[in-house]
């Protein structure tokens, strides 16, 4: 971003798509020097992409990354929180808890 004279990802717009690229490429790698043994997490519908299926993943398709010898533990924490009621304070714990598990998250415009 700075090399683009960004300062605040708050700045970005749809017509930074490089960004889109740049995350496409670091998800790339993520999955390459962990032998592709990883999985993409799409929060809040919960769908995962696993291994070599995340090379040049579509935009907005996946938001975390994980190892996969996190995924039960991923998959309770989802369980734990899905059938609630919606509210800020258990969306904000759950987000808390799958960003201190992940890779890598995901910066999509």
């Amino acid at each position: 971003m700075k090399a683009h004279g960004i300062t605040n990802p708050w700045d970005l717009t749809e017509f930074d798509q490089w960004v889109n690229d740049a995350t496409r490429k670091d998800i790339n790698t993520v999955a390459e020097q962990h032998s592709y043994e990883v999985f993409g997490l799409e929060m809040w519908k919960w769908k995962k992409i696993r291994g070599r299926d995340l090379t040049d993943t579509l935009n907005f398709s996946v938001d975390l990354i994980f190892k996969n010898q996190d995924e039960p533990k991923v998959d309770l924490l989802i369980q734990r929180h899905k059938g609630r009621k919606w509210s800020m304070k258990t969306d904000k714990w759950l987000i808390d808890e799958v960003f201190k598990i992940a890779l890598m998250s995901c910066t999509w415009i």
